[in-house]
């Protein structure tokens, strides 16, 4: 009953919509926002991050300068309750210090270097692993770089979506390397894009769409614990921004259904 990775978004983009504003953005620079939210959600849920981005913009902190000269002690107590906010507050103000020194306190400036290179530079900085980088790169960059998260695991590995593109070795969803997973996707979007196909994004934007309904499927049905394959979806609010609360209507199950091998095998 499996299905193809792009099948896989065709149906979550008829069950929840797109929307090109689904980063929540509370300040006027944009880029170096998604970036300190790409740090402060590791290992935490959106809406602690969300609180913490209001609270930093309220005490004059979400500007790279500022944030460049905080105090470590100052800072640590807004980011609570986000897990490990005493390691995320000196790595916060030092890349925000690093974008000062280099890059004139220009977030975009940086984020317009080559992908590659850039990439690198990223992980040179604290507090940037491989996904936290591709989150920056993805939405405040915009380059053409899939997200590889635990959501998307979860999902590929319940759903097991056939490939067109075998990898070179035996792997699965879950436990495989980052740039294997990430590789294995981009490889089957793009062989599955059509230049004729209107209803396609750009590479970009099909990333990041993408990234986006994965997290809302998983967020509403595709839980790690007692998933609601049948609904109704979790009535979870994770963010304050307009709109969100619009899923919380529905009563219906997972879109994924009828072609995921996780549900099919409990129905048996």
């Amino acid at each position: 009953m499996s299905d193809t990775i792009a099948t896989i978004y065709r149906i979550l983009q008829r069950h929840f919509g797109s929307n090109p504003t689904w980063w929540p953005i509370f300040g006027d620079d944009a880029p170096f926002e998604m970036l300190l939210g790409a740090v402060l959600v590791q290992q935490t849920r959106w809406e602690t991050v969300e609180q913490a981005i209001l609270r930093l913009r309220d005490a004059g902190l979400l500007r790279v300068h500022a944030l460049a000269q905080a105090d470590t002690g100052e800072l640590a107590p807004l980011l609570r309750p986000a897990a490990f906010h005493t390691q995320k507050a000196p790595g916060l103000i030092a890349i925000s210090a690093y974008i000062c020194t280099h890059y004139a306190g220009s977030t975009a400036a940086m984020l317009a270097r080559p992908t590659a290179p850039l990439r690198q530079e990223l992980l040179g900085l604290p507090r940037i692993g491989p996904e936290t980088a591709d989150v920056v790169l993805l939405y405040a960059g915009e380059h053409p770089v899939f997200v590889v998260d635990d959501y998307t695991r979860r999902l590929f590995g319940r759903v097991h979506p056939t490939v067109h593109t075998p990898p070179p070795t035996r792997f699965t969803w879950e436990r495989a390397r980052y740039n294997i997973v990430q590789k294995q996707i981009e490889q089957e979007l793009t062989a599955a894009a059509t230049p004729a196909d209107a209803e396609t994004p750009n590479q970009t934007g099909l990333y990041a769409d993408y990234h986006a309904l994965i997290n809302e499927v998983c967020v509403r049905y595709c839980l790690a614990r007692n998933p609601r394959c049948d609904g109704p979806p979790a009535r979870r609010v994770y963010s304050i921004q307009e709109g969100r609360e619009s899923y919380l209507e529905r009563h219906d199950g997972c879109p994924l259904r009828d072609i995921c091998a996780f549900y099919q095998a409990r129905r048996t």
